[in-house]
């Protein structure tokens, strides 16, 4: 496939055609479709159901923007509701992103690490320096996904990240459906290293709205602002993803990048800013060709002499300001690198970048950057077609307008100036996201070992559950003076369950990671109750548990219910403090450790015979069934995986958790009469009631991002399949309050139905094996106090 060059007639799917043409006669009639600034923030706070926006600049910037849209813009009826989606997605995502910040005020003191910045002017083979750069096993970059969704929504980190993938998928789609060239010059992947501009178009202070529309007005309101402030929101955002997937170093990329480089080394001062050199000849006519594919998307009304004048001029302010930057700057902090050096040795011009800004480039490295190359080979989607002519330039005039410029860099003129300026095409991912077995492995059914299988397993549980054989625990139920441990309270089910069980009578103390200081209020304020109080554990860290249980016992606490709720899902694998897998660290080791401690400090104490047991509940999931033998020689061992993998790991976690839970029980209480404890759960002489649940599905606005006729189908589905957290707590309630929970042990409910745990999970020799793998652990905790 060729692209086009008929820039004055851009592509339309014929519904796109038929919604333009009733938007012209709309606007003939006098109805107005104008944007409107103060909707649009309305509409972002009914979406969140938040109001603080932050306080950057941006809202001036908005003004204007939406002011030149509505005067100078031309955008067609299409084209003025993607701008408003895409409005509106931004201060959602700001709204979010503040919030955030609010409830976790130690992200703004996240150190980002190393940073490397590349930019240059547009097509100069950045894309290619990023992705390669990205391949690099120490450093990570910023994905589609990311770059769209900051701030995903969902009650699990798995959740989350679904949405996130699906909004960038679907935004993928809708660009290679309106207009199928773009992927032939641009090729873009939701899990490829992606610009990062779109960060700072959150701030409504960068290059895309000129590159994707006429707005001339902005453009020169743009040039004249200090963009310190813009750059520190910038910051902000990176340390929001940093605290949602960590790393040791960036790779940023923007063209953008090059006309704010002052405001980008006041802010990011130690980075290292490559800037990436390649013939303006070239470069300049297929930038414009880009933005002329850009513009026909938004409007009917493409003007490629317009477009051609404009970034002409651009341009030229761009390389003129990074080399004034430059003089006044450390000659250290900056890396040039020749498109031609690039495409003639790629991994040589990765080396030395790598080199100049202190990262290690191994033979794995290397490896993994050849690998790259050779799975992403130039024009795999498509020829770019492209000629400065087109849009009313001459080569003597760009070789005028950029003779400094050349001469400062020594950029040579290319031979062959029609050309191909695809460096590059990544992978395309498959309809599902989802990649094939590999040999010899098992084949992953519906179950829960994968992203999709689990969100299809979650929905058919909740459209076709087994029968409930318990009843909700009625409202006069009451824990009066009980004390009742809650980890990971600050939301969730963790949250409600607080809520409910302070509502019930219970003393609360909510087990939350540090930073987490107005869930006590808000809870009090919910439930009605004054007795709730918070103390800090961060779980992932087993020193932080250790002080948490010494606050405990020094406070002479008796738990009378514990709810082991706290969880996570990491999208990749992550170490705990002190180098566990982070899942496993979070859900049983930090468990194991927490139990041991209070039961050797009483602050549970079992039963006498006759007395009310103190109880022990673990939120766990059915994806504990799914999952591999646990290899008891190997526990909790930290081995590299991606997000394919990681509801394995989650799944194995949870085993681990569950085997645990069994095993818990079986040694804490006596056999009854007719029964052995845990073989018979309805009758035990019980010290301690130790049980375990799956909640089941529940509700989340995975679509938030998605286009408005999207989310009318798809979230009345979702919130006719799943449950919010205050339906789904009502099995945790049950094993929390029910009196039938008490004078029992070892139940396991999936939603309200009675289960047992899987067969691996109920083995008395797995239990022991696991008991004593753990012991170790838990004992070389007990000295890194």
């Amino acid at each position: 496939m060729v692209t086009s060059t008929d820039y004055a007639h851009p592509f339309r799917p014929a519904p796109v055609r038929l919604l333009n043409r009733l938007g012209r006669a709309g606007a003939y009639v006098g109805r107005s479709d104008r944007l409107d600034a103060e909707a649009l923030r309305d509409a972002a706070r009914r979406k969140t159901r938040l109001s603080d926006f932050g306080d950057d600049g941006h809202a001036e910037a908005l003004e204007v923007l939406v002011t030149s849209i509505n005067t100078e813009a031309r955008l067609s009826a299409a084209g003025r509701l993607i701008q408003k989606s895409r409005l509106t997605d931004a201060l959602v995502q700001r709204l979010r992103i503040q919030d955030l910040v609010t409830r976790h005020p130690e992200i703004e003191n996240i150190d980002l690490g190393t940073i490397i910045l590349i930019t240059g002017l547009q097509r100069t083979g950045t894309t290619l320096l990023q992705r390669l750069l990205c391949s690099h096993p120490q450093i990570r970059g910023i994905t589609g996904a990311e770059a769209l969704v900051p701030v995903a929504t969902g009650e699990t980190a798995e959740r989350s990240e679904r949405s996130r993938r699906w909004r960038a998928m679907l935004a993928q789609r809708t660009v290679s459906y309106l207009a199928p060239d773009f992927q032939a010059i641009h090729p873009v992947g939701h899990d490829q290293a992606e610009e990062d501009v779109l960060l700072l178009d959150l701030n409504f202070m960068s290059q895309t709205a000129e590159a994707t529309m006429t707005v001339p007005g902005y453009s020169r309101w743009l040039e004249c602002q200090d963009h310190t402030q813009n750059y520190e929101f910038f910051r902000r955002v990176l340390q929001v993803l940093a605290w949602q997937r960590p790393t040791g170093a960036w790779v940023l990329k923007t063209p953008h990048h090059l006309e704010h480089l002052d405001a980008f080394c006041t802010v990011f001062g130690s980075a290292t800013v490559v800037q990436a050199h390649r013939d303006p000849r070239v470069t300049l006519a297929s930038f414009c060709s880009m933005v002329a594919h850009g513009h026909g998307i938004f409007s009917d009304s493409v003007n490629a002499a317009e477009i051609g004048r404009h970034w002409c001029r651009k341009t030229q302010r761009m390389v003129q300001r990074a080399m004034q930057v430059r003089a006044g700057s450390p000659a250290r902090q900056f890396v040039d690198v020749s498109y031609y050096d690039l495409i003639a040795d790629p991994i040589n011009e990765v080396r030395r970048i790598c080199e100049a800004a202190g990262v290690g480039f191994d033979s794995v490295a290397e490896r993994d950057a050849e690998q790259f190359m050779a799975a992403n080979r130039q024009n795999r989607f498509g020829t770019h077609d492209y000629r400065l002519e087109d849009f009313g330039l001459t080569e003597q005039g760009i070789d005028e307008t950029f003779a400094a410029y050349r001469e400062a860099y020594a950029i040579p003129f290319e031979d062959d100036r029609h050309q191909s300026a695809s460096v590059y095409a990544p992978p395309s991912p498959s309809a599902e996201g989802e990649e094939p077995a590999a040999e010899g492995q098992p084949e992953r059914g519906i179950g829960d070992r994968g992203f999709v299988g689990a969100l299809a397993t979650a929905v058919r549980d909740l459209r076709n559950p087994a029968a409930p054989d318990i009843e909700p625990v009625p409202d006069d139920v009451r824990i009066d003076g009980e004390t009742c441990l809650v980890t990971g309270a600050n939301s969730g089910l963790g949250r409600s369950a607080a809520i409910e069980l302070a509502r019930r009578g219970g003393r609360m103390i909510l087990a939350c990671r540090p930073g987490h200081d107005g869930v006590v209020e808000e809870i009090k304020r919910e439930s009605g109750s004054v007795s709730v109080e918070l103390i800090d554990v961060d779980l992932a860290d087993l020193r932080s548990v250790h002080r948490c249980c010494d606050e405990l016992r020094d406070r002479g606490v008796r738990i009378d219910i514990a709810l082991m709720n706290a969880g996570l899902m990491t999208p990749a694998a992550r170490r705990s403090a002190q180098g566990y897998d982070e899942m496993f660290a979070v859900h049983f080791l930090a468990n194991r450790v927490m139990i041991d401690r209070w039961l050797s400090d009483g602050v549970v104490v079992p039963a006498i015979p006759g007395g009310d047991p103190p109880r022990i509940v673990f939120v766990s999931s059915e994806a504990h069934r799914s999952s591999a033998a646990i290899d008891f020689d190997r526990l909790g061992e930290f081995a590299p995986y991606g997000m394919k993998d990681s509801m394995r790991h989650y799944g194995l976690s949870k085993l681990a958790l569950c085997t645990y839970a069994t095993e818990l029980s079986r040694r804490l209480n006596r056999p009854g009469e007719g029964g052995d404890g845990v073989g018979d759960p309805e009758h035990h002489e019980g010290e301690v009631a130790v049980h375990a649940l799956c909640p089941g599905g529940v509700a989340t606005n995975i679509t938030r991002g998605a286009p408005a006729p999207l989310r009318s189908v798809v979230d009345p589905l979702l919130r006719l399949f799943f449950r919010s957290p205050d339906d789904a707590v009502e099995p945790i309630v049950w094993l929390c309050c029910a009196p039938e929970a008490g004078s029992s042990t070892g139940l396991y409910l999936h939603l309200m139905h009675r289960k047992q745990v899987s067969e691996s999970a109920a083995d008395t020799a797995n239990g022991a094996k696991l008991w004593e793998a753990s012991q170790a652990m838990v004992e070389q905790s007990r000295g890194s106090q």
